[in-house]
């Protein structure tokens, strides 16, 4: 069913109505503007499969409304993106949400595992993506992108229902609820704050702290004016060229010509307003300058996370979990730092719920040196006195 007309976005609600799980998949473009651009909106429930047409229908809202229902669970792979779209349309966070990508990492089917080889291995059929470059926002769109983009939910449809089977069978519905919590945040749809954008900029920390407050000024107006366009921040200025506005001693629009990465044009337009961010980056008193936070280099007890590392990958086997789930090189890292300050370590993220029970009392035994690890008679490693927890299975 393809969607093209008001009448028929309501006919489609109406027979979506009364549905318990809503399985959803979009098409976008994003390759050369700031926001997406919805190309199409994919749903299957209630045995109908349709691909709505938000070109032809602008007007989403009937549909909107009924994925904002909290009754319906919304059902997606790998859906960040998708739910970042929804978020823009819809005005709030959609829930409650299932990700099948998070859910077969959570049965050990693979970490970050892609759509065509979840369904060969939910369903043994193989997809063919032919239509993976599509531009998604011409038309007229053919038949074959259609069908393409309707098989996403078509199989979404097995795949879901296998997913949560096996979950079942293993008992860990509940973790993945709440793993999936992160999907419901607000924080994680927001647009950043412009005035940190300049911690993205490639080989930032190469800069003194009144070089970054520049860097900082005028990275903001960067961010600030691509969204305004609607294009990608580094069209407006290259990475490398902010850094030698911060470098330079930049005072007149003809110096501000004769940097590499930036288009004459933008010169003309913005060069006194860029003259004036580098000026009051420049005027930024020296305690209110940028100072970024140390990197993560691992450095530090770098023997110590590397065991934790190693116990890890031990029960994810064990588990038949991917590892990075129970907890990945980040979490460990701040884990140790946590236990070496001897604060936060109760609010930590390996000491709250099913990972707590899991991995994060053994690693606290192992740092507090009541448990250890050695290789058995059969050369495997193991915990000594490890102490008692709940069958995984």
């Amino acid at each position: 069913m393809y969607v093209t007309t008001e009448s028929e976005l309501a006919d489609l609600v109406d027979r979506l109505q009364g549905c318990t799980e809503l399985i959803i998949d979009t098409e976008f473009v994003r390759e050369k503007t700031y926001f997406h651009r919805l190309g199409l909106v994919q749903l299957a429930a209630n045995g109908v499969f349709a691909a709505v047409d938000p070109i032809a229908v602008p007007n989403l809202d009937p549909l909107i409304d009924l994925i904002k229902r909290r009754d319906v669970l919304k059902v997606f792979h790998a859906g960040k993106q998708d739910l970042e779209i929804l978020y823009q349309l819809a005005g709030e966070v959609i829930q409650p949400v299932f990700d099948t990508q998070v859910a077969a990492a959570m049965i050990g089917w693979g970490a970050q595992i892609s759509f065509a080889k979840l369904v060969k291995r939910a369903t043994g059929k193989r997809l063919h993506k032919n239509e993976t470059y599509s531009d998604w926002c011409r038309r007229p769109l053919s038949n074959n992108q259609i069908e393409y983009a309707l098989d996403d939910v078509r199989f979404l449809v097995p795949v879901y229902e296998k997913v949560v089977a096996q979950l079942k069978k293993l008992n860990r519905l509940e973790w993945v609820q709440e793993e999936l919590k992160s999907l419901t945040d607000a924080d994680q749809f927001e647009l950043p704050d412009p005035y940190t954008q300049f911690m993205r900029v490639k080989n930032v920390r190469t800069l003194k702290p009144r070089q970054m407050a520049v860097l900082r000024e005028v990275a903001a107006w960067r961010e600030m004016e691509a969204r305004r366009r609607d294009c990608l921040a580094k069209f407006i200025i290259r990475d490398e060229t902010l850094l030698q506005m911060a470098r330079q001693n930049i005072e007149t629009v003809k110096q501000l010509h004769d940097l590499r990465g930036i288009n004459g044009k933008e010169i003309n337009h913005h060069g006194e307003k860029l003259l004036e961010l580098i000026q009051r980056g420049r005027a930024v008193p020296e305690s209110e300058c940028p100072d970024l936070p140390e990197g993560t280099s691992y450095a530090t007890n770098r023997g110590v996370e590397e065991l934790l590392a190693a116990y890890v990958q031990i029960r994810s086997e064990e588990l038949k979990i991917e590892p990075h789930l129970l907890a990945d090189r980040k979490l460990i890292h701040s884990f140790v730092a946590c236990h070496e300050q001897e604060e936060g370590l109760e609010e930590h993220p390996l000491f709250e719920g099913w990972r707590k029970h899991l991995i994060g009392s053994d690693l606290h035994l192992i740092l507090e040196g009541q448990q250890g690890l050695i290789i058995n008679k059969k050369g495997r490693v193991t915990l000594i006195n490890p102490h008692p927890r709940p069958n995984p299975s």
